[in-house]
């Protein structure tokens, strides 16, 4: 790889030579994309229309004095550039330069502005006969030139650690990889319209934060240096949407960055996108209903059906959510035979007989690793998983005929957590106890002021936005779905 850098160094320092500014600055005209171009071919040739085009060179034949070049633009698509040495009409060079650019000084990965006119080879591929041409850009990485022979490619980028080092080139010679982004970006766009179509308001809450609250994760530490003192990035905002809701507004919703100092694998990232929203006056029964609709909605509009293949298997989003009960499906699964009423001793002696190494001392994360290792990959169609304990939930209201239970759901599809969501706890006294129970080293004093102003009966969800896009884009890893995911 230096080796071919070097050439393309030298090369450049030869077009310098030349008088060609290898990176102009200038404005170029553009007329049409590749798509727009390839849409109305027929028109195009028929009316003899002139062509101002860029891209970038994916691919180059040459021979003696002509050659054939294909680009792609920023719509992924190619088309096929030829030119003629007694067709060139470049201001640049004279003539017995024409040859040197192109049979010696240009390279895959360069960039180009062409104009010219649209034609039918003898093999009948539009091609785009150039008149003019302009190198915009010298490519001095060299970029891998993926060449296909009896349907089998070769050259390919598919290195992971790579890919997602270098997604610059990933974008450019995987097709799919840009496609997971573009869709990223229009599901994004369709939940803002559902959530705005029924009136929610968007918001921002900070990153920079006193005492890492709303969830029990491990936070990264900054310092500040006017206030000489510590914050913490956000691991969750969902305390401060709380406190929203106590000053007055009824719906709204978040697209935030939350950030957590722990694992890295094919579902987790230290910096990982989260859509939370809130609703006063409704419970996680009406939210429920309401996340049915939401899936259905982004499905529909982003795919225009309601059927998806994920993973060599059909996913109807159209279809009425089931719902299970959390302790129902571990005992289906593991025959233990626990209940929420379950003490840790004997939690850990029902472990033992299914050989699951304990490494916590809490009964809800050795429930959450049950679940994890024995329940959760079998969950293929979107299920409710309802009842969870209220060791597992503090933050989230009792049911009314168990107060050992709590109303919360968790859905899950194809075998990921995707959302969770409760009835909010709105009790103060309650909300202090449980948090002095789970982590008395953080307590965030100012969200229990809030509560004792008085929060309404509101419902909340947080929605892993990377997981939701994964899953919609066929993708196991979330890694393809961040742009520049955290690498050792």
């Amino acid at each position: 790889m230096y080796e071919q850098e070097k050439i393309r160094k030298e090369k450049l320092k030869k077009i310098k030579l030349l008088g060609i500014n290898p990176y102009p600055s200038k404005g170029y005209k553009i007329n049409y994309n590749i798509i727009n171009l390839l849409k109305k071919k027929k028109k195009i040739i028929k009316l003899n229309k002139k062509i101002l085009i860029s891209g970038r060179i994916i691919n180059i034949r040459n021979m003696s004095k002509s050659s054939f070049i294909d680009i792609k633009d920023y719509s992924d698509k190619k088309i096929q550039l030829f030119y003629n040495i007694n067709n060139i009409n470049n201001k640049y060079l004279n003539n017995k330069y024409y040859i040197f650019l192109f049979k010696k000084y240009l390279d895959v990965g360069d960039i180009i502005w062409i104009k010219g006119k649209l034609f039918i080879t003898k093999v009948k591929e539009y091609t785009i006969l150039i008149k003019k041409i302009i190198l915009l850009s010298k490519c001095i990485y060299p970029i891998p030139n993926i060449k296909t022979k009896n349907n089998k490619n070769y050259y390919e980028f598919k290195n992971k650690e790579k890919r997602y080092r270098m997604r610059y080139i990933d974008l450019i010679v995987n097709k799919k990889i840009k496609k997971n982004f573009i869709l990223r970006s229009l599901i994004i766009k369709n939940i803002r319209k559902f959530l705005n179509n029924y009136n929610f308001i968007e918001v921002d809450t900070p990153i920079l934060q006193n005492i890492p609250g709303g969830a029990n994760a491990k936070p990264f530490i900054t310092y500040h240096n006017k206030f000489k003192k510590k914050f913490f990035l956000r691991i969750s905002n969902e305390l401060y949407l709380k406190q929203l809701i106590v000053g007055g507004f009824k719906k709204i919703y978040e697209f935030s960055r939350n950030f957590r100092n722990e694992s890295i694998d094919k579902n987790h990232n230290p910096e990982f996108t989260i859509l939370e929203f809130y609703v006063t006056y409704k419970n996680y029964i009406w939210m429920m209903n309401f996340v049915e609709k939401l899936l259905k909605y982004i499905c529909y509009k982003t795919f225009n059906k309601y059927k998806l293949n994920i993973n060599n298997k059909t996913i109807n989003f159209n279809k009425k959510i089931k719902k299970k009960k959390l302790f129902k499906i571990i005992n289906d699964n593991t025959n233990l035979n626990i209940n929420e009423n379950i003490s840790l001793k004997n939690l850990i002696k029902k472990c033992k007989k299914l050989k699951l190494n304990i490494k916590f001392k809490n009964k809800d994360k050795i429930i959450d690793n049950i679940f994890n290792n024995y329940c959760k990959k079998k969950i293929i169609n979107p299920l409710f998983i309802i009842d969870y304990p209220k060791f597992m939930s503090p933050l989230a209201k009792c049911k009314i005929n168990n107060n050992k239970l709590t109303e919360r759901f968790e859905l899950y599809i194809n075998g990921k957590e995707i959302a969770n969501a409760y009835s909010e706890l709105n009790d103060p006294i309650e909300q202090l106890k449980r948090f002095k129970k789970q982590n008395k080293k953080f307590i965030d004093k100012n969200f229990i002021k809030s509560l004792k102003i008085g929060m309404p009966p509101t419902v909340g969800i947080g929605i892993g936005i990377d997981r939701l896009i994964a899953l919609f884009t066929n993708n196991d890893y979330i890694q393809e779905v961040i742009l520049f995911p955290q690498m050792k």
